[in-house]
C-alpha cells in the first residue's frame, strides 16, 4: 500500500490476491525445504523488500522506482520501462520523431499513435514495452519439459545462478536458505546491474553465494562456463534464449547430456516464438499481466500496484519449481514468465469487476492496516555479498578449469 496509489493520496490496496499468492508459494517451498522453515521470510514480505530498503513511495502512473510509466496512446494504455541509456537512444526511431530524451515528449507523441503499432515497433527495437489492457500475455505462465526421473535426492545441490537483478537472484537466495550451494556467475563485460543499486538489497539477494566472473565473449571463458554447468544440479537464468545461444549455451543440449539437470528459465513474456525476444522488467511485465487493469477496474484509473512486483512473485515461484523438481529427481526445462505469473495471480482472485473489486480492496485494506508490520517483518540479509568475481579462481580450480 505504501507504493500503490497517487503520490498525494492515501495508500491503496490492490484487489488482486498478490500477498496470498506469495505466501502460498512460500508455504509450499517451506514444506519442500526440510529444516529451512525458520530461516524463510514471509512470502508477501518479499514483495515490498526493495521499496522498504530504498524508501520508495507511490507515484500513480509512474512506477515507485521511477523507470517505468503508464502512458495513454490513441486507443489504449501502454507501459514503457526506460532503464538503460540505449533505451533513450532508441526512442526517436520508435516513435518516428526526433524527440528530446524526456517523458513529456514521449507522452505527447504517443497520443497520436495506436497502441498495437507502438508496442510492436518498440519490441523490435529492444524496448521494454507492453499493453496495459491485460491481453498481452503471449504464453502460459509456466512450462515444463521433463527429463529423466531418478531417486529422490537428499545431498546438497549445486546451483549455478546466471541471472541478474531480482527474480532469478531471489530464487537462488531461497534455494541457498534451503541448503543449496549457490554459485553466482557474471559476465565480465556485463556484471549484475543490481551491484550498482542499493547495497543492502543486493546483499539480501546474493549474500552467501560464491561469486564467479567469466568472459562470455572469450573461448576460454565459454569453456569454463560450460564446465560449471556440467557440474550443476540446478541452473537459474533470466536471459532471452537467443542471448545464451550466441555464446554456445543451449539449455536443450545440456539436458540431453544431463537429463536429471533442472534448468530454470525466467523470461519477461515466455521462451517460445516472437515473445522469446521481447525485453521486459518487473514493472512493465506486471502491467502486461493485467495488474494495472485490475487497479483501473477497482479505482477508475490506471496506476501501478507495488514495486516491480512481477520480479519477487516470479522468483518465489521459480524457487518452488526448482526445489520440487530437484527433490523428486526429475530433470528438465522449467520456464516461467514474469507477465504470466502476475496474470495467474490476478486470476486467482476471480473475475470480479467494479463495485465487487472495490469492496474487496476496502475490506482487505481495513484488515491489513494495523497488522502490516507484525505480519510481514523486514527480511534479514545473510551477510554481505561476495565481491565481484571473488571466488573465480577457487571454483574453477576445483573443476580443473582455468580462469
Amino acid at each position: 500500500m505504501d507504493v500503490t496509489g497517487w503520490a498525494d493520496g492515501p495508500g491503496l490496496m490492490c484487489a488482486a490476491p498478490l500477498a496470498a499468492a506469495a505466501d502460498g508459494a512460500m508455504m509450499a517451498f517451506a514444506a519442500l525445504a526440510e529444516g529451512a522453515d525458520g530461516a524463510l521470510p514471509k512470502g508477501a514480505s518479499l514483495l515490498g523488500q526493495r521499496a522498504r530498503l530504498r524508501g520508495l513511495r507511490r507515484g500513480g502512473q509512474q512506477s515507485p522506482g521511477g523507470g517505468c510509466r503508464l502512458l495513454p496512446t490513441r486507443d489504449g494504455w501502454i507501459a514503457l520501462s526506460v532503464a538503460r541509456n540505449e533505451d533513450w537512444a532508441a526512442v526517436p526511431a520508435w516513435l518516428c520523431d526526433d524527440l528530446p530524451a524526456e517523458w513529456g515528449a514521449i507522452g505527447r507523441a504517443l497520443r497520436e499513435q495506436g497502441a498495437d503499432g507502438v508496442v510492436a515497433r518498440g519490441r523490435l527495437l529492444g524496448l521494454a514495452v507492453a499493453r496495459a489492457d491485460g491481453g498481452d500475455v503471449a504464453q502460459a505462465w509456466r512450462g515444463r519439459s521433463s527429463g529423466t526421473a531418478g531417486p529422490v535426492r537428499r545431498r546438497r545441490p549445486v546451483v549455478i545462478d546466471l541471472s541478474a537483478l531480482w527474480a532469478g537472484p531471489l530464487a537462488g537466495a531461497l534455494l541457498r536458505l534451503a541448503g543449496a550451494d549457490v554459485i553466482k556467475v557474471e559476465d565480465v563485460a556485463r556484471p549484475d546491474g543490481a551491484r550498482l543499486g542499493h547495497g543492502g538489497f543486493f546483499d539480501w539477494l546474493n549474500g552467501g553465494k560464491r561469486c564467479v566472473a567469466l568472459d562470455f565473449s572469450d573461448a576460454q571463458g565459454q569453456a569454463a562456463l560450460r564446465a560449471l554447468l556440467r557440474q550443476a544440479d540446478i541452473v537459474i537464468e533470466g536471459s532471452r534464449p537467443r542471448a545464451l545461444r550466441q555464446i554456445g549455451v543451449i539449455a536443450e543440449e545440456f539436458l540431453l547430456r544431463q537429463p536429471e539437470l533442472v534448468w530454470v528459465s525466467l523470461t519477461a513474456h515466455g521462451r517460445d516464438g516472437a515473445a522469446g525476444a521481447w525485453v521486459g522488467f518487473g514493472d512493465d511485465a506486471a502491467v502486461a499481466g493485467g495488474l494495472s487493469l485490475c487497479m483501473a477496474r477497482t479505482y477508475g484509473q490506471m496506476m501501478f500496484a507495488g514495486d516491480a512486483i512481477a520480479d519477487p512473485l516470479t522468483g518465489l515461484h521459480a524457487a518452488v519449481a526448482a526445489w520440487a523438481a530437484w527433490r523428486r529427481g526429475v530433470g528438465g526445462l522449467v520456464s516461467l514468465s514474469l507477465a504470466g505469473v502476475v496474470a495467474r495471480a490476478v486470476q486467482l482472485g476471480g473475475m470480479l469487476t467494479g463495485d465487487a473489486l472495490a469492496a474487496r480492496a476496502d475490506r482487505w485494506a481495513r484488515a491489513a492496516g494495523p497488522w502490516r508490520t507484525r505480519l510481514y517483518p523486514h527480511p534479514v540479509a545473510a551477510g554481505a555479498a561476495r565481491r565481484y568475481g571473488a571466488d573465480t579462481a577457487t571454483v574453477l580450480s576445483a573443476l580443473g578449469a582455468r580462469c
